[in-house]
């Protein structure tokens, strides 16, 4: 059983901020299974602005899997998204929701995708481990997340590596191997 500190330095929020976390410039808005009919639309314009999707039917469709709407706080411009699905198998042999992540590349930084990832793993943990998946995947696409310093930094939120597939590392954030415990002292976050 791995135990995390909540807040702490990769996790620095409490749960009440998993519906809405002000950071840095940002703010983060659970959306998940509740989103609406203008955050869609501004998903569907950062995906195929940024050919992410190249379809809007598809890229409408994959709003239902939107779980953080990432904006910047002063323009409430969408500025990134992560989403979660699921999938009956891969790497763990377990039915699991996978994840992924988009950040519009004049935003990318470390600290803003690190947070967007610690609050879904933390939502996820806390309000759909009960729905029968065994935990969140991710299949690290871009070879930047395969460095050493962000491989710790996965293992830190609570990812272990389970394998390769089709030549992309495949992390694996058990539900049943992690407990989250509060901590009273509250790093700064700006």
């Amino acid at each position: 059983m791995i135990n995390i500190s909540l807040p702490s330095g990769l996790y620095s929020f409490r749960l009440d901020d998993l519906q809405e976390l002000r950071f840095s410039k940002y703010t983060l808005t659970n959306v998940f299974e509740k989103i609406t009919v203008p955050q869609r639309e501004a998903c569907v314009e950062l995906w195929t602005r940024n050919r992410v999707i190249h379809s809007k039917q598809e890229a409408l469709a994959r709003t239902d899997q939107v779980c953080y709407f990432i904006t910047e706080t002063q323009t409430g411009k969408l500025i990134g998204v992560n989403t979660l699905y699921k999938s009956a198998n891969h790497s763990t042999g377990n039915g699991v929701w996978l994840y992924r992540m988009f950040i519009d590349p004049q935003h990318r930084n470390t600290r803003i995708m690190i947070i967007g990832t610690a609050m879904m793993l933390c939502f996820s943990k806390m309000y759909l481990a009960d729905r029968g998946l065994k935990g969140v995947v991710n299949i690290n696409e871009n070879s930047k997340l395969r460095r050493a310093g962000t491989a710790r930094l996965f293992k830190r939120l609570g990812y272990r590596k389970v394998g390769e597939e089709d030549g992309k590392e495949v992390i694996f954030f058990e539900f049943d191997n992690i407990n989250f415990v509060t901590n009273t002292l509250i790093p700064d976050i700006q």
